[in-house]
């Protein structure tokens, strides 16, 4: 949160901050030869989403696959759907859609045994969205290894496409803070066509705040690793909508948080940030620390607010990298001694009182909204 916010959190008291699996594979396929088949039974399928050599239009183990569309490790597996030089694949590479160890060298693979992703969108190795190595953008067996050309490597812990509101995953928050002029509350919270739909809107009368906004929780915490979500953030002046990573105990006495902050005030920028408290943590306390943090507004090169774009957040014991679409926007490193704690996940949109920080809040700022198509959550291994 920005430093007019640091101390905000403590309020958090006005509410408590505490507050797949394969069809059968098969020998054959719907049409022509093969070990594999659209969806028959036997070694791989094409709804195989684990292991298989099966291929979703067969071949020699599908139409142009040994792997086919769905392949070792699910739709990451060995190969992938557009390297043009390689094994197998669908269009001749080793093995399912995205790949294991992906395209060497990016999204649309020229040669080798990867596929149209090489363990990401911009590197060859193992896993991730933009990383080296096998696994792919969407974890299969091994996960993914993650950055532009990191070697950190992360195993998917879990994944929300939400097609529904899983109550089993996350929790929506009904709290508020001095500097947040919405009151958080699960009412502005949907899911629709596979989409998150968090909302800001005017309360009505009788709320101790003008707006309602949106604070939904993980129910699990995360201890190093890597967050990816496909999100559009929120317009409108003074509206800050976010993807945070946060230790959540309260009172809070030590403190941990990880943000990307998307101000309404500008389309393209969006602020990252990581606190952490800089004093002794004491083993109880009655009132939540202050935090040190260490804001920077980063140009995007793109409109945030008009489509979705993926967002990853990875968290190690040597930094924090923060990332839109493949593409490193900040490293940051200065005490990761303090930043160790488990933290859950919070998606967020409210409204923020600093004017000079995410715009003034005005008659246009509301009704608006921030959406998410998914989330993957990794461990470090």
């Amino acid at each position: 949160m920005f430093p007019v916010l640091a101390l905000a959190w403590v309020c958090i008291a006005l509410g408590g901050c505490a507050s797949s699996g394969p069809s059968a594979g098969g020998t054959g396929g719907t049409s022509p030869t093969g070990t594999g088949g659209s969806s028959t039974t036997g070694a791989g399928g094409a709804t195989n989403r684990n292991t298989g050599t099966g291929g979703s239009v067969p071949g020699t183990g599908g139409a142009d696959a040994t792997g086919g569309m769905l392949s070792t490790g699910g739709n990451t597996g060995a190969g992938g759907s557009s390297a043009s030089d390689g094994v197998g694949g669908r269009s001749n590479s080793t093995g399912g859609s995205t790949a294991q160890g992906g395209a060497t060298g990016g999204a649309s693979a020229q040669v080798g045994t990867g596929g149209s992703r090489v363990g990401g969108s911009a590197a060859a190795g193992k896993g991730g969205s933009a990383g080296n190595g096998s696994g792919g953008t969407v974890a299969g067996t091994t996960g993914a290894t993650g950055g532009s050309a990191g070697g950190d490597s992360f195993v998917l812990a879990w994944k929300d496409d939400f097609d529904t509101l899983d109550t089993s995953l996350w929790q929506a928050q009904s709290f508020t803070w001095d500097g947040n002029q919405a009151q958080f509350t699960p009412q502005n919270v949907s899911v629709a066509d596979g989409k998150l739909k968090l909302a800001l809107t005017s309360a009505p009368s009788g709320f101790a705040k003008p707006y309602l906004g949106v604070e939904l929780r993980s129910t699990k915490t995360l201890t190093y690793g890597k967050v990816s979500a496909s999100m559009r953030f929120a317009s409108g002046s003074g509206v800050v909508s976010g993807l945070v990573l946060f230790y959540t105990p309260y009172p809070n006495c030590d403190w941990n948080e990880i943000d990307i902050e998307h101000l309404g005030n500008s389309s393209k920028t969006s602020q990252l940030n990581c606190q952490i408290y800089a004093g002794t943590p004491a083993p109880s306390c009655t009132t939540s620390v202050s935090p040190t943090q260490d804001p920077q507004v980063v140009n995007l090169n793109v409109d945030a607010e008009a489509a979705f774009h993926q967002y990853d957040i990875e968290w190690t014991p040597a930094g924090v990298k923060f990332f839109i679409d493949g593409t490193l926007l900040r490293t940051w490193n200065a005490n990761m001694a303090r930043l160790k704690l488990p933290q859950n996940i919070l998606l967020t949109i409210w409204a923020s009182n600093s004017a000079s920080w995410a715009g003034a809040l005005g008659a246009s700022s509301v009704p608006t909204s921030a959406e998410v198509d998914w989330i993957k959550v990794y461990q470090l291994q």
